[in-house]
């Protein structure tokens, strides 16, 4: 069965990720789990606002739809947390 977030969620996650700028992460959807370094957006692509982009090596980026997050793990802080 798949979780449907509000809007407010999504915004919450997003607001959080905004933090996390540069941070260590895992987020866990209901397909698996993706970690990496959470980058600015903008900075690197065109990025819509619903989205984060995940860093995982120099030239590996992971989009992931903020509609598809059911939880956000801090591995390490290194942004505005």
């Amino acid at each position: 069965m798949t979780q449907i977030l509000s809007a407010q969620e999504s915004s919450q996650y997003r607001a959080l990720l905004i933090k996390a700028v540069n941070s260590s992460v895992e987020i866990v959807t209901a397909f698996g789990s993706v970690t990496g370094e959470v980058v600015q957006t903008g900075a690197f692509f065109k990025i819509p606002l619903n989205y984060v982009v995940l860093k995982q090596s120099e030239s590996n980026f992971v989009y992931v739809p903020l509609a598809s997050i059911n939880a956000v793990i801090l591995l390490s802080e290194d942004g505005d947390l």
